[in-house]
């Protein structure tokens, strides 16, 4: 598998940790309420924030590539 392929196999592998720890924070938010819940929560935000940095990440270096050709 080459790199670039590899960025962006991470990118969505950060998007699918946010989804599921959105979903586990919603079963345990109406099992057990938000006193345990809130840091799945966080987590979520925090995968997708995670997310959002490496794919600025790879549209600049793509656009670093693509300017030296």
């Amino acid at each position: 598998m080459n790199k670039d392929k590899f960025i962006i196999v991470i990118e969505y592998a950060w998007i699918l940790m946010a989804v599921f720890c959105l979903a586990a924070g919603i079963y345990y938010h109406n099992k057990i309420g938000i006193n345990r819940a809130w840091m799945v929560y966080a987590m979520s935000v925090i995968s997708l924030g995670m997310f959002g940095v490496r794919r600025m990440q790879r549209k600049n270096a793509e656009k670093r590539k693509n300017r030296f050709k």
